[in-house]
This record gives structure tokens, sequence and C-alpha cells, in this order.
């Protein structure tokens, strides 16, 4: 049995959109995972940012690449909707006050 090889389909910064997009690859039968990177410091440099890869075998990057596309495009979508949303609420003074 021959070795399989991923690589990387996308990196994100948010570690939720991450377990997203593994968990959405993984719903259409494609092996996928996630891993952090970033968030190091030399010594007293400042840290540079997290991220996290998404790895998926290489057979099917261009596959994984679609759907991912389709996933982000979505997400962002929703993103603008509920913040929308969120400043209508905000302005009309309806926030409930929790007890």
């Amino acid at each position: 049995m021959a070795p399989r090889t991923f690589a990387i389909a996308t990196s994100v910064q948010d570690p939720l959109i991450a377990e997203q997009l593994v968990e959405a690859l993984q719903e259409k039968a494609l092996d996928a995972f996630a891993r952090a990177g970033g968030a190091a410091s030399a010594g007293f440099e400042p840290a540079s940012p997290a991220f996290w890869d998404i790895f998926v075998p290489s057979e099917a990057l261009v596959k994984a690449q679609e759907i991912i596309t389709g996933l982000l495009e979505d997400l962002e979508k929703n993103a603008e909707e509920n913040a929308r949303a969120a400043e209508e609420e905000a302005l009309s003074g309806e926030t409930p006050v929790g007890e």
C-alpha cells in the first residue's frame, strides 16, 4: 500500500471556520484535517498570527478547493446578513435585557 500524500487546500484565521470546513469536507466523503500554525514568538519579537491549514488528500485537492470556496462564500454572505440584523436590532432599541 502506497503512502498517502496530503496538500493544503486553504488556510484560515478562525479555528471555528477551520472546524466547519473540515466537517463539511468529511460530510462529502473527503479525508480532511486541520493543523494549527503561527502564534509563535522568537525571543522578544511579536508573535506571528495564528492560522489553521486545512489538509486534504492530494488527489482530491481541486474538488476540496471548490467545496471550500462555496462554503466560505456562504459563510461570508451569512456574516454580512447577521451583522446587518444585529445593527438593525441595536438601532431599534429592542435589545433584550438579561434576567
